[in-house]
């Protein structure tokens, strides 16, 4: 979306979580026609022409006199606890964020009048009645699905105009992203080291770069909720050969495992492949799967 009129000023947006993962190619993107105001808790964001802002989502005063200041046209609210054991293992501590404060930022858009998008995920599903669509309804098997699902809900109910894009498994590159899962499969597979990849447990993945364009295209074009994942269903086993496909590495070390060996302190979701026409409709656009995973290697630092 350019919410730019001739001869006026970038309108302020407002992206809470920007230091993480997500939150960094929204700053570097929204660039182009907004004037970022970029929230943070621990590590602020490396980009440059954004003014960044280090306060606790959690602090409700602080995250109202945040919003009061900035006066932004919209907010992308992005910061999330999105492990899901670290998620089961602390329900109520990680609910703070990923429920009580997307229902405060809704209270606070809805009174005064701004664009709120939130982006959820498609853990919200069970993964046993794919692909799902926006008129699916949501049936989470662990605690990080069930409190996006409840955050989405309250949400809608407080502010009816805000927009929910459920986001699929995501991979790229970002500074300070070796905790992600996309970058540790990559330095796996660069290092030669053993790789255990479930090969029944599909998703739509989409990279960083098209996830964070998308949701700039779809702002201020949607409410309600929109599905943003990728055009191609895949394992994540499948995934991680065309990684190494790409850097020119024999997959010899990836080894093809069932979600039910590797033990996890929450319940896996096995296909939780999201139906995103009407994202693509509005004018998402994500890459082919090959041609993002191609871009995301080409971007990996060489080892040595």
């Amino acid at each position: 979306m350019d919410p730019r009129s001739i001869d006026s000023d970038p309108p302020n947006l407002l992206i809470t979580g920007a230091g993480g993962f997500l939150g960094h190619s929204l700053c570097v993107l929204a660039r182009r026609h907004w004037s970022v105001h970029a929230q943070y808790k621990t590590r602020a964001p490396a980009v440059q022409g954004i003014q960044c802002h280090q306060i606790d989502l959690t602090d409700d005063h602080k995250l109202a006199a945040l919003v009061s200041a900035v006066r932004p046209r919209a907010i992308m609210h992005a910061a999330a606890i999105a492990r899901a054991a670290q998620c089961q293992s602390a329900p109520e501590a990680t609910a703070a964020i990923n429920v009580r404060v997307p229902v405060l930022l809704a209270d606070l858009c809805a009174d005064a009048g701004i664009d709120l998008l939130f982006t959820s995920t498609d853990l919200v599903f069970d993964g046993r009645r794919a692909p799902y669509d926006e008129t699916s309804p949501p049936d989470p098997v662990c605690v990080y699905g069930e409190q996006k699902a409840r955050a989405e809900a309250a949400v809608l109910k407080h502010w009816p105009r805000a927009l929910i894009c459920r986001l699929p498994l995501l991979f790229g590159l970002a500074p300070h992203a070796d905790d992600y899962f996309g970058v540790q499969m990559l330095q796996s597979i660069a290092a030669g080291r053993p790789l255990n990849l479930f090969a029944d447990e599909f998703r739509t993945p989409v990279d960083n770069h098209d996830a964070a364009l998308g949701l700039l295209t779809v702002l201020g074009r949607a409410q309600g909720v929109l599905h943003m994942g990728g055009r191609t269903r895949v394992s994540r086993h499948t995934l991680g050969l065309l990684m190494a496909q790409q850097m020119g590495i024999a997959p010899r070390m990836i080894r093809s495992v069932p979600i039910d060996s590797i033990p996890t302190s929450y319940q896996r979701s096995p296909d939780c492949s999201l139906n995103s026409r009407r994202a693509y409709s509005l004018g998402y656009d994500p890459a082919p799967l090959t041609e993002a995973v191609a871009r995301t290697v080409a971007q990996f630092p060489a080892p040595g």
